[in-house]
């Protein structure tokens, strides 16, 4: 089975407009709500990759409500733990030429301990040998940095496999417990390490220093630049071609949904990465958060450049 955990899902509302100007009022042409947040996101991409999950979160009111039954009008299954406050709203301006956009997110609901403590009981119920976690997104106000970590430790006491998607502090320990895989982005990924990434050659360094703390599988998303993947033998990069960028938001998630599939196909890692980016450029090729057709993935798959490369 796999679970997706999203400590701070959100409703995603995206306005598209002519042109981004600012102290101007802008009038949107199109309106659009998604089911936010990273998990969330990975659910529905593996989905479109006939993959089935189970989402968790902590949500609330009436924003959490449209989220579960939305969730369950996808074909998602969903076992949340409800809070006081309500779930966030974030907001995304799109330019209808799709060379701009600006995005703001909302803090999301302050969570209580007993909070906490309901979501490690829900986790410690279904934890079991063999099953995959994607534990990914911001933490709420008031959430201990640790809180991955001491997931990851619970989950692999449990032999249950574990990827990280988080940032700042959070990525920081959630790395220091050992994932299965970890995902940051070229930003993440240095303030972790203290040097900018700014090319293949710096992606390479940057995952020596996540290989020695035990964790298997280091994947350095680097937008249009592509992936590195590497494991303690081997590193792979891997570019998309060039596509036309309608919505980026969840491409990360729908990334690693795609890393996930071809895992579970047992292919090679020119091929899981290959599987990674060519997943991620077909869902920013859709208007909606972490959508896209398998038959186009399969297109795109055919034109990444994907090679193993020298470890320094």
């Amino acid at each position: 089975m796999i679970y997706t955990l999203t400590p701070n899902p959100s409703v995603d509302r995206s306005l598209t407009i002519p042109e981004i100007r600012f102290n101007s009022v802008l009038r949107s042409q199109n309106v659009r709500l998604d089911l936010g947040g990273k998990g969330f996101n990975v659910s529905r991409a593996l989905l479109h990759l006939g993959i089935e999950s189970m989402a968790m979160a902590w949500v609330g009111g009436g924003s959490g409500k449209m989220l579960a039954d939305g969730l369950q009008r996808l074909g998602i299954q969903t076992d949340f733990v409800w809070v006081d406050e309500e779930t966030r709203t974030n907001t995304m301006i799109i330019e209808e030429s799709g060379d701009w956009h600006i995005k703001v997110n909302e803090p999301g609901p302050s969570i209580s301990q007993e909070d906490i403590d309901l979501l490690f009981l829900k986790v410690e119920g279904y934890a079991k040998k063999g099953d995959l976690w994607v534990l990914s997104g911001s933490l709420p106000p008031d959430v201990p940095d640790n809180l991955y970590a001491d997931l990851i430790r619970l989950l692999k006491s449990r032999g249950a496999k574990v990827y990280l998607d988080a940032h700042d502090l959070a990525l920081r320990d959630g790395c220091q417990a050992a994932p299965y895989l970890v995902k940051p982005n070229a930003v993440e990924a240095s303030q972790m390490i203290g040097f900018a990434v700014k090319d293949q050659e710096d992606a390479k360094r940057a995952a020596l220093p996540f290989l020695r703390m035990g964790i298997p599988y280091f994947a350095l998303t680097m937008g249009a630049s592509g992936l590195l993947l590497a494991t303690q033998s081997e590193m792979v990069y891997a570019k998309p071609p060039k596509v036309r960028v309608r919505n980026a938001v969840g491409s990360g998630d729908s990334l690693l949904a795609g890393m996930i599939y071809a895992q579970l196909q047992d292919m090679n890692l020119v091929e899981i990465a290959s599987w990674g980016v060519a997943t991620g450029a077909a869902s920013v090729e859709t208007e909606g958060v972490s959508e896209f057709d398998i038959k186009r993935v399969q297109e795109i798959l055919a034109e990444v450049d994907a090679k193993v490369i020298n470890v320094m």
